[in-house]
């Protein structure tokens, strides 16, 4: 390689730091404001969870409570890009396994990545919703498509596929049937649209936590990524600058040995 051409080296990786440092600086803000509304969503799912609890104990044959066969949905939430290391790889990898293991299933995907890795890998997906938007809006959507297909006997289970942020592992959690509560608790009187309408926002919160839980490691990912991108980045163009160094200190020594020391040598 001559000086040249490593000096075009050089600038060719100085660009590339411009480019992870700014996707560093992105992702930490995103992770940060993740980070800093994960909480309440929780604390919102856990009041929730709660509530259903008390309720469901009223309802232990509700269709809402109770298992019926093996037609399993598979919402599988994963990244709209790349650049996150194996983030998504490993979410892919463990809704394969699921999923192969059931007979009759069908597959719901959150993000582009989903989608097309199930895609590429020859799965047939039912439905898709190629934004992980992590709004409350977004998973009402998700939740009353998830809801209209049980309810109508088009499906006995619906699974999540996610990163728990807080575990840092990839897990599949069971959004419907709801595990229905032991222990009655006095109530008023609940009509199948009060009742209809508690679920509903029982699952709107537990999935809204998934989505955020999803959203926060992906962006924790990404920036731990995007971090060791560019200190490789400017440990090569220390290398590249200390073989530039050398080469152009040899050049000059030649020339000297000859005694043709040129404005192009230095």
């Amino acid at each position: 390689m001559t000086n040249r051409e490593i000096r075009r080296r050089i600038v060719s990786v100085q660009e590339t730091v411009k480019i992870t440092k700014a996707m560093y600086s992105i992702s930490m803000a995103k992770m940060i404001a993740a980070k800093a509304a994960l909480p309440a969503a929780t604390e919102y799912r856990d009041v929730c969870a709660r509530i259903i609890r008390a309720v469901s104990a009223s309802f232990p044959n509700d269709i809402f409570f109770s298992k019926r066969g093996d037609r399993t949905g598979f919402l599988v939430i994963a990244a709209d890009k790349g650049l996150c290391g194996d983030h998504n790889a490993q979410i892919i990898e463990c809704a394969k396994t699921a999923v192969d293991g059931i007979e009759e299933r069908y597959i719901f995907t959150v993000g582009n990545v989903a989608h097309e890795s199930f895609t590429k890998a020859g799965y047939e997906v039912d439905m898709e919703y190629l934004r992980a938007s992590t709004s409350y809006s977004a998973a009402a959507a998700i939740t009353d498509d998830m809801m209209f297909l049980y309810e109508n006997d088009m499906l006995d289970e619906i699974k999540v596929v996610y990163t728990d942020a807080g575990k840092n592992v990839v897990t599949v959690d069971t959004l419907l049937p709801i595990e229905a509560g032991q222990e009655k608790v006095e109530t008023e009187p609940f009509t199948a649209s009060a009742l209809h309408h508690c679920v509903r926002d029982h699952l709107i919160a537990t999935l809204r936590y998934m989505l955020m839980s999803s959203s926060l490691a992906e962006h924790t990912a990404r920036a731990r990524i995007m971090s060791q991108s560019t200190d490789n980045a400017e440990e090569m163009i220390g290398e590249l600058t200390a073989k530039y160094n050398r080469a152009r200190q040899e050049s000059i020594t030649r020339a000297l040995q000859d005694g043709r020391v040129t404005d192009s040598v230095l």
